[in-house]
């Protein structure tokens, strides 16, 4: 299933005096009027518009800052995001404004299938983004490397139920990057294509991932047209889809700019 991308708008998200200017993880409100953020140096949870203005009534404080995803439960009362140097996950209730549940990894049953995964070197590359699966009515987290994993985590939190490693063998490749350093940075599940959107930071690519199949159906540089020139989006920290509005999210971390690409597939 290949897709085409087309980048309709480039728009500025950084807020100084709020905290927002490393965005590191998107996520598509559930009521369809906006988006959620995490900048992973601010214990702040951000509700920004397309139009990349931030809704200051609607953003709260946390208690965390190195969060580096974030996924909103389809009921729209709670968010989940993933904090990195804890590999924890964290369950937000927007209502109240506050924590409402969070485990590490290491405290859920059948961390012993993944714990090799977090050991000696590969203990400096944690999570690194999260999605809702409608498929499963559970949580996926996504590994940032050494080697990429997609871990799936029940949603009441205490238990893993089964992961996924990535790489060249099912088709995470970029031109040009050895694929040792091949990292990933954020995921957005697709109802519609019974897939997974994955970004990678250093390929600067967008994958089409197919977990049923567990092979990457298409993958595209993240590009866009800035005075007549193709140019690379910079270090592409968070991603979100809208299936049905045939849109696709992306938070530049560097530029702290939100790229919105109509996407055909």
């Amino acid at each position: 299933m290949a897709f085409a991308l087309t980048c309709l708008q480039r728009i500025s998200i950084r807020h100084k005096k709020a905290g927002l200017t490393e965005p590191s993880g998107l996520a598509l409100a559930t009521d369809g009027g906006g988006l959620w953020a995490v900048s992973d140096d601010t214990a702040h949870i951000f509700r920004i518009g397309f139009d990349g203005k931030l809704d200051k009534d609607r953003s709260f404080d946390v208690p965390d800052i190195e969060l580096e995803g974030i996924t909103a439960h389809p009921g729209g009362r709670y968010l989940y995001a993933v904090r990195e140097d804890t590999n924890e996950v964290i369950k937000l209730d927007t209502a109240k404004r506050k924590v409402a549940a969070r485990r590490r990894l290491a405290d859920m049953a059948g961390y012993d299938t993944v714990s090799a995964f977090f050991a000696g070197d590969a203990a400096n590359d944690g999570l690194e983004g999260i999605t809702w699966n409608p498929a499963t009515r559970s949580l996926v987290c996504l590994k940032e490397g050494n080697p990429g994993l997609l871990i799936e985590v029940a949603s009441n939190l205490k238990e893993i139920r089964g992961h996924t490693v990535l790489g060249a063998h099912n088709g995470f490749t970029a031109p040009g990057l050895d694929p040792g350093r091949m990292d990933f940075s954020d995921i957005a599940a697709d109802a519609t294509r019974a897939a997974f959107w994955i970004v990678s930071d250093l390929a600067r690519r967008l994958y089409l991932y197919a977990p049923g199949e567990d092979r990457v159906l298409h993958s595209a540089p993240l590009t866009h047209l800035r005075k007549g020139t193709v140019r690379e989006v910079e270090k592409p920290e968070g991603v979100d889809i809208d299936p049905a509005a045939g849109r696709l999210y992306v938070a530049s971390d560097s530029e702290a700019r939100l790229y919105v690409f109509d996407v055909r597939a």
